[in-house]
């Protein structure tokens, strides 16, 4: 991986999510690339997104599975360009602890707001997020304070329903 080890005590906030190997593809994401989630995350993802249809909403997918190299490749581009592992790890999980492992993690944005920012929170779309995701197995994973020590993901929705502790790889 060719990084600086996560910083002491990282593994306490955060815990390492196994690589999901069954991932169903789910389309193009809102910058062109193919999506996939894990098989139950995808049919989860594309119910909720067509109920949010039906009620005016238009979800953009920004990010679906992303696997441990590619995590790695963010981390290491940002370390090149002069960021510090810390700063780099308050909005960007270490290789091998990121929910986009999983495949059951999603990025959410809307039309009219900058994705990836805070606000997101801001927009229809997550106001109806808040009051419809659980009921399709989708929480926010880093609300404001959260204890893994990431900053505020309005964006960031990881879907729950039928994990199991075989989903993670507590090394």
């Amino acid at each position: 991986m060719n990084l600086p080890p996560p910083p002491p005590g990282y593994e306490v906030r955060l815990p390492r999510f196994a690589e999901e190997e069954r991932l169903c593809g789910i389309g193009l994401d809102a910058f062109g690339r193919e999506a996939r989630l894990a098989v139950e995350a995808a049919a989860a993802w594309t119910a909720m997104r067509a109920e949010a249809e039906r009620a005016g909403m238009k979800l953009l997918l920004l990010s679906g599975f992303r696997s441990i190299e590619r995590q790695a490749e963010i981390v290491r581009k940002k370390l090149t360009a002069g960021q510090a592992l810390a700063d780099i790890l308050r909005v960007n999980a270490y290789p091998g602890f990121s929910e986009h492992h999983t495949g059951r993690a999603v990025d959410v944005g809307a039309a009219d707001c900058a994705p990836l920012t805070e606000a997101f929170e801001t927009t229809r779309e997550f106001a109806w997020l808040r009051q419809h995701a659980a009921r399709f197995g989708f929480t926010l994973s880093y609300p404001r304070d959260n204890p893994c020590g990431i900053a505020y993901e309005p964006w960031h929705w990881c879907h729950s329903r039928g994990r199991s502790a075989v989903d993670f790889d507590h090394r």
